[in-house]
């Protein structure tokens, strides 16, 4: 789990230089348009409410309905908190160091922050990183079953910031760097050090 969670924030530091450097403005941009070629209303709509499940109040209902399940109020949703407090303080600050614009013209929703890293990647990310680890160990015979919703979630909520045109791939890629990273890391400290 260290060297994962070294190696992501590895991949993020290398992301961050070649976006600060504007090193993939062009493939972002060009990402970006394929995606909006694929664009109807009814996946626009499902696109939105997975941009509100990224959300703070979306956060807050999933959380609410993870500590309904057996177990996962330590083994999850205390290091999900843990995790989420910190990456999300970590990539406000990045965002102003960054000062990445978001992308222009093709918007179907507006945002005020900057672009790099996605709010919504790094948190999704951390969170159901969190469920994946901590519910496989509580569960271990639903592993897969663990694995494929995180997974699914997190690349739908962060699928739908590129979308509806409020990020660029890099964004995305550098959230779920970052915040997989860091919850890789952090469950690490809290199995060695037997805290779960």
């Amino acid at each position: 789990m260290l060297k994962a969670g070294l190696l992501l924030l590895a991949l993020f530091i290398g992301l961050a230089l070649l976006v600060q450097l504007k090193k993939l403005q062009s493939f972002d941009e060009g990402i970006a348009q394929k995606i909006f070629k694929t664009r109807s209303k009814s996946k626009t709509q499902l696109m939105l409410f997975f941009t509100a499940l990224g959300r703070p109040r979306g956060f807050i209902v999933m959380i609410f309905l993870l500590a309904f399940v057996p177990g996962f109020r330590t083994s999850v949703l205390l290091p999900a908190g843990i995790a989420l407090g910190f990456v999300w303080v970590l990539a406000y600050l990045l965002k102003r160091l960054i000062k990445r614009p978001r992308p222009e013209g093709q918007r179907l929703v507006e945002e005020r922050d900057h672009s790099f890293p996605s709010y919504h990647a790094t948190c999704s990310s951390t969170l159901f990183c969190c469920v994946a680890l901590g519910g496989s160990s509580l569960y271990p015979l639903l592993t897969g079953l663990f694995m494929a919703i995180s997974l699914v979630m997190t690349g739908l909520i962060g699928y739908s910031r590129i979308y509806l045109g409020i990020h660029y791939l890099s964004d995305v890629l550098g959230g779920w760097f970052l915040g997989t990273g860091f919850a890789l890391i952090l469950q690490w400290f809290l199995t060695v050090n037997s805290i779960l």
